[in-house]
């Protein structure tokens, strides 16, 4: 699949996705003819960044998960623990948004009765 194609299907910029692989997120991605190729395993990469950084990860955070992947086994325990660390932050952002989204709520609810009067 080439950068094009994938740009839309993440809903991203060509330059984003040129910009993961100069920072090291993706690893070394086939070229054909000089035009980058693609595959299934890039394309697994470019979700899981995504999926993460919207989680609130850092891109030094994510390189250095993706660089402790690369040594193997080894380190499943600290891949686990950083990803559980990264959900229990994400959970906690979303109760805030609920609250803060509730306090919003209320907050319109006042005004409205101010209009009635």
């Amino acid at each position: 699949m080439k950068i094009d194609a994938v740009a839309k299907q993440f809903n991203i910029s060509t330059a984003t996705i040129r910009y993961y692989e100069r920072e090291g997120l993706l690893g070394p991605v086939k070229r054909v003819n000089s035009i980058r190729q693609f595959e299934s395993t890039d394309l697994d990469r470019i979700d899981f960044i995504l999926c993460v950084k919207e989680c609130g990860m850092t891109l030094g955070q994510i390189k250095y998960f993706l660089a402790i992947y690369q040594k193997g086994d080894d380190t499943i325990g600290e891949r686990l623990t950083i990803l559980q660390d990264q959900l229990v932050q994400s959970e906690e952002k979303v109760k805030q948004l609920k609250r803060s989204m509730q306090h919003l709520k209320t907050k319109i609810e006042d005004v409205k009765q101010l209009q009635v009067k």
